[in-house]
């Protein structure tokens, strides 16, 4: 039964993840074409999509190999004789099972791993070379993280020009604000690497008051790159479950809503075990097809499947919104369709 899962299966993660990728490849054509990156650039930051791509479709892939499996095992005449025998065929799917687990724990692993690390590269590839939005994008009032205690307003950011524009850098330290740099605008140093302000004021905030300091040119502590500095969301498919949780955190104490890491860190550990319910959901409706061909299996597989991710995106949806706790929201198709699962096996009284 093992073997009879696993084969199908790695077959089927390899077409699922060829076909979005193709997908996703078509999708970017345009920008591909316009860009002026390197071919290996490109190359690069398409492939690194694919650990992403194949942890997102290992559902599909569990649920087709157990749809092979199983009928394959009832149209043989092994269902049959082990009926005929006496022998409680739940020993024969139970495997399934199992192997649906060992997947579950992979998948997991991989999530914490490979994936993160291999999509953050990917989308830093596609943002600065491949659709360098940067080259012709500014940003009007707005708010910059440097380091974790320094924080910047601008009235005009340009990456292009490394260029900041009515500047105030602020210096954190345990109390709140110690330093601050007001200046008529900053430039990006490459051989310093370090932001430079220019026509401005220092002020030191101490028990004293507040002592200012006017200078002409000042080379701040500023060293984050312009590219660096670009407002960009984070997305938390560039973040461990460890990571999701500390970042909404993070956001909740600098006044954003943490709801989407929130949500985004309890469905790092759901949707693992996607795999085993999507298995579970599986072995009854192979039953019920019995004979039916493994292209109808591929198309039940498709199907099934995205009904499992459209209620993934309502449950994270609600979560976000507010509608329902982080966890709830997290773990609401699993629920569902595990409690579906169990229902179906138990009729089938297996």
């Amino acid at each position: 039964m093992v073997g009879r899962f696993l084969k199908p299966f790695f077959f089927g993660l390899g077409i699922f993840v060829v076909l979005i990728f193709l997908g996703d490849t078509f999708d970017k054509m345009n920008p591909l074409m316009r860009s002026k990156a390197s071919f290996w650039a490109i190359m690069e930051c398409l492939w690194l999509g694919v650990p992403y791509w194949a942890v997102r479709v290992i559902p599909m892939a569990t649920l087709l190999a157990t749809l092979v499996a199983i009928s394959g095992f009832v149209q043989g005449g092994e269902w049959l004789a082990t009926q005929s025998c006496g022998f409680e065929t739940k020993r024969f799917w139970i495997p399934v099972l199992f192997c649906s687990l060992g997947v579950s724990v992979l998948a997991f692993a991989a999530q914490e791993t490979v994936m993160p690390a291999a999509w953050a590269r990917s989308r830093r590839l596609w943002r600065e070379k491949v659709h360098a939005e940067w080259e012709w994008s500014k940003y009007e009032n707005v708010a910059l993280l440097g380091r974790r205690d320094q924080f910047v307003q601008a009235w005009l950011f340009l990456p292009a020009e490394g260029k900041l524009e009515r500047p105030i850098l602020e210096m954190i330290g345990p109390l709140g604000v110690d330093r601050q740099l007001d200046a008529k605008y900053a430039l990006w140093d490459d051989k310093r690497k370090s932001w430079i302000f220019h026509k401005g004021v220092e002020r030191v905030f101490g028990p004293q008051g507040v002592v200012e300091i006017a200078f002409e040119e000042r080379i701040s502590e500023l060293n984050t790159p312009p590219l660096e500095l670009v407002p960009r969301a984070t997305n938390p498919d560039e973040l461990t479950m460890l990571e999701a949780f500390s970042y909404s955190r993070s956001v909740g104490r600098l006044g954003g809503s943490p709801r989407e890491y929130h949500v985004a860190a309890h469905a790092k550990i759901a949707y693992p075990f996607t795999n085993l319910v999507i298995c579970a959901l599986g072995i009854p409706i192979a039953l019920r097809l019995r004979r039916s061909s493994s292209v109808v299996s591929f198309c039940i597989a498709l199907a099934v499947s995205f009904i499992f991710l459209w209620t993934l995106e309502i449950g994270r949806t609600l979560g976000v919104s507010g509608r329902l706790p982080a966890f709830a929201a997290a773990w609401l198709a699993n629920a569902g369709f595990g409690l579906l699962a169990a229902g179906l096996i138990w009729r089938w009284d297996l």
